[in-house]
């Protein structure tokens, strides 16, 4: 076997010293987590909030809704957006996996026969195992994981916001479904009551106590209501259709009974909005925006390590076997690459790194204030639908009885049909009005818990996120 001659033995030393001098030059870019002043409470709170893990808290659950439960398990499990979103966080992995090891080996065989002209055959047969070693003095494969890293952080996130879309739009699309039901049969219970109101105008005017007018007015009515129907029943339709899509089936397909218990959601689940810092752990665009400021920062580090010299140590070990005779070879010797020159391209490089990092904060401080606003948003618009609540509930009541009123005096011709026309179209603007409140009521629900970021991780492990938030108490002016 050969030996490495003295000469050579000394160059590689030297080599093999230097770079490891060189390992403390490290060009990692020095981090921070982001941080934001925060206030102690949401301005719409009137009592002090204390903070609150939501990201696995099950809010549709205060529906009391069976069907709608049993609609979220489906969701959850077999909308493709979501499965996408998944398959996005598995890729992620395979790409930080896929980064160029220091180390790599590359095993090699060959044979070859060959005979010349009028020659005898030759046989050539080789095996060679080559050995690619790259020195790593500046950190530059360690910043590429830990930038892989961040985008894995990055999809998971991504999931966790896909999840959150998804409860988002099969609630609204149940709760508008329930909605148009609601509607439908009002329209059927005021369409009943108008042609009783058509029955009693022709038997007043057979009385000669009403005139052709009133008798016109009422089938009017009656008429208007049954053109609302048809309009109502296409809702429907479409509803059930989007819900059968949004958990992954095919329209008509999905196996659970829309139309009973066809009464409006209503939250009875006592409502948690913890502190503004919560944001940072329950919402999954909060960790998308850090995770991609790291990212950024962590790219200006790859930039830096670019822009000085690489080293590897190359070698090859194996035997070979002809016809004149066998043995072993081997090689092995470093290879330095120095940087292009200029290194105009490669600082400006860096310089664009930079700016991309100090717009990923910016980004990220732009985010939170954008969160905060939606939270503060939905929650007062939360809280104003619960009074509407109330007072529709209150004026149908009234109204209803101003109509039973209404009817009492036709019998003793204290009213006229007109009054009683009057007294109908009140409790139908009544009713409807009811039914938008409870639907706007369920909406408002559904758009505070998704600000909030609750339930985006529901059904995921929980894990301990490290946030660096403060109380504007514990900030010192």
């Amino acid at each position: 076997m050969k030996q490495m001659s003295r000469r050579k033995a000394p160059v590689l030393g030297i080599v093999l010293t230097a770079t490891i001098g060189l390992s403390g030059c490290a060009t990692d870019e020095p981090y921070k987590l982001p941080y934001f002043k925060f206030a102690k409470s949401y301005s719409s709170v009137s009592t002090q909030a204390v903070p609150v893990p939501l990201a696995n808290d099950t809010w549709w659950m205060g529906f009391k809704d069976p069907v709608f439960n049993k609609l979220v398990e489906r969701a959850l499990a077999g909308n493709y957006d979501l499965e996408i979103a998944r398959e996005k966080v598995i890729e992620a992995q395979a790409n930080r996996d896929a980064v160029p090891g220091l180390l790599s080996l590359s095993p090699t065989a060959t044979y070859r026969y060959g005979q010349s002209p009028g020659g005898t055959g030759s046989n050539t047969t080789r095996a060679r195992l080559g050995l690619d070693w790259m020195l790593d003095p500046y950190g530059l494969r360690r910043q590429q994981i830990q930038a892989a890293g961040a985008r894995i952080d990055i999809a998971d996130a991504e999931e966790d916001a896909a999840r959150l879309t998804v409860l988002l739009n099969l609630s609204n699309s149940y709760v508008d479904l329930r909605y148009n039901q609601r509607l439908l049969n009002l329209r059927r219970q005021q369409l009943a009551s108008r042609r009783n109101a058509v029955t009693q105008t022709k038997q007043l005017f057979d009385q000669r106590a009403a005139t052709t007018l009133d008798v016109v007015q009422t089938e009017a009515l009656v008429a208007e209501t049954q053109t609302q129907i048809p309009a109502l029943i296409a809702a429907i339709r479409a509803g059930k259709t989007e819900i059968a899509v949004l958990t992954g089936v095919a329209p008509g397909r999905l196996g659970i009974n829309l139309d009973d218990n066809a009464s409006q959601p209503r939250p009875s689940k006592t409502l948690k909005t913890g502190v503004p810092a919560d944001i940072l752990r329950n919402r999954p665009d909060m960790k998308i925006a850090e995770r991609s400021y790291y990212e950024a920062v962590t790219n200006v580090g790859i930039a830096q390590a670019n822009m000085y010299p690489s080293l590897s140590l190359s070698g090859m070990i194996g035997y070979g076997k002809t016809s004149s005779g066998d043995g072993l070879e081997y090689s092995i010797g470093p290879t330095l690459n120095l940087p292009s020159l200029p290194m105009k391209s490669d600082k400006s490089r860096v310089a664009a790194r930079q700016s991309a990092a100090r717009q990923a904060y910016a980004g990220w401080q732009s985010a939170v204030l954008g969160s905060v606003s939606e939270v503060e948003s939905a929650l007062a618009a939360y809280q104003a639908s619960r009074s509407a609540v109330v007072e529709s509930q209150r004026r149908v009541r009234l109204n209803g009885e101003a109509r039973d009123l209404t009817q009492e005096l036709l019998r003793r011709e204290g009213a006229t049909i007109r009054d009683l026309i009057s007294a109908e179209e009140r409790i139908a603007d009544a009713d409807t009005a009811l039914a938008d409140n409870l639907r706007q009521l369920a909406r408002n629900y559904v758009r505070l818990n998704i600000a909030l970021g609750a339930g985006s991780q529901f059904g995921e492990p929980e894990e301990e996120t490290v946030v660096a938030v403060k109380s504007a108490s514990s900030v010192s002016n």
